[in-house]
């Protein structure tokens, strides 16, 4: 056993120093003397074209329906019935489930009792001061007559302002009750969760149930939610970098796996003014209009983008662009003898399927530029084209 692990050991060092010889060899290799012209580099290459490329970007993101509440009962109680499921419509005004009712029924019943006898007592005040009312009368005509003291004229007197006092006394006592039966109404009307939201459509669905009868639902606890969802948004993160291109009204190519082969057309209706510090990106809202009702939800969806387009483009593919040690960025074009390679630096435009635009390349227009060893390659670099069908154009962009 302790012979064979010595000679696993022994294999793997001498593994190890065999790869870092190799390593370092073909370092050797690759860097090659000091003249470029020395070492001869086999290539493959393609040709500059002219292409139709648009810069179309991919973000993902979910929908959400642009109107949404929760139905929610203002009170606790138990839920008697729910007269709607998942996916029903529902109009303003319809009663979408019932809390059981029977206490605040009773409370009704015990403040319209209140009230009733609140108006007997202000109706007996009223007659009992219409009849003090009289009695002063005759005691104003007695006292100018001499018959009556001054004394018993004020009796009279107090005896009518009493009567008045009783009279307002039971009155209020009427504003309380009708208050505190209106309040006891209030609450049994509590008891009706109804589909209630301002403007927009008279008809809504139910997105959501969150209770079945016979359940304890808290206050402002959700039955229901319901959705309008005539109309969408989709709430895409667009990172940093493309965040200055949005622009509001931008038209919108939405896509979601549920309907494949399927697009939906938006615009951009919203944009944030903050990105998230952590991830730097920001969620811009896209309006879409959905009338069949086939996007719902929660669906992620993709979302696609055009910023740019540009008719006959001068393009090459995107494997031909290398960086090199100080940080430039170009290609390596063959010359018309085609035994040697320069490198010739290049300003990049959009990015399409494998291609590359090349701002200012319209003299290069027709050059053959390396696709495959251009890494190997140094500035002037003797080559070998491996034989290719250089003139077969290369791949158009769709448009």
């Amino acid at each position: 056993m302790r012979k064979a692990l010595l000679f696993l050991i022994i294999a793997a060092l001498g593994g190890s120093v065999g790869w870092k010889y190799w390593q370092n060899l073909a370092a050797e290799e690759n860097q090659g003397p000091a003249d470029p012209g020395r070492q001869v580099v086999a290539v493959e290459t393609a040709g500059i074209r002219k292409a139709d490329l648009h810069d179309l970007v991919t973000f993902t993101g979910s929908i959400q329906a642009e109107e949404r509440y929760d139905a929610a009962p203002k009170i606790s109680g138990i839920v008697k019935e729910i007269n709607f499921n998942a996916g029903d419509t529902v109009r303003r005004g319809d009663i979408l489930a019932v809390l059981d009712d029977a206490e605040y029924l009773l409370e009704v019943e015990r403040e319209e009792a209140s009230l009733r006898v609140a108006q007997a007592a202000a109706a007996d005040a009223e007659s009992q001061l219409v009849l003090a009312r009289r009695d002063f009368s005759r005691a104003e005509n007695l006292r100018r007559e001499m018959v009556i003291s001054a004394q018993e004229f004020d009796r009279y007197d107090a005896t009518l302002k009493a009567q008045e006092a009783k009279l307002d006394t039971a009155r209020a006592q009427v504003r309380l009750a009708e208050a505190l039966l209106k309040t006891a109404q209030v609450k049994l009307g509590y008891t009706r969760v109804k589909a209630d939201w301002n403007g927009g459509r008279e008809s809504r669905v139910i997105g959501r149930r969150f209770f079945d009868a016979g359940a304890l639902a808290p206050a402002n606890t959700p039955i229901l939610s319901v959705l309008d969802i005539s109309l969408v948004r989709a709430i895409i993160t667009v990172n940093e970098k493309r965040y200055p291109l949005i622009a509001p009204g931008s038209e919108v190519e939405v896509f979601t796996d549920a309907f494949p082969g399927r697009s939906f057309r938006g615009n951009v209706s919203r944009i944030p003014q903050e990105l998230d510090a952590l991830t730097r990106e920001a969620e811009v809202e896209v309006r879409i209009e959905n009338r069949d009702l086939l996007l719902k939800p929660g669906m992620f969806i993709r979302a696609a983008i055009e910023f740019a387009r540009n008719r006959d483009a001068v393009a090459a593919p995107l494997a031909a662009v290398v960086r090199r040690d100080d940080g430039s960025r170009g290609v390596y074009l063959v010359e018309e003898e085609r035994t040697r390679a320069v490198f010739r630096p290049v300003t990049e435009g959009i990015v399409q399927q494998g291609l590359v635009e090349l701002v200012d390349g319209d003299d290069l227009l027709g050059r053959e530029v390396v696709v495959l060893g251009q890494h190997l390659l140094r500035d002037g670099m003797a080559v070998r084209v491996a034989e290719t069908d250089f003139h077969r154009p290369i791949a158009r962009a769709d448009s």
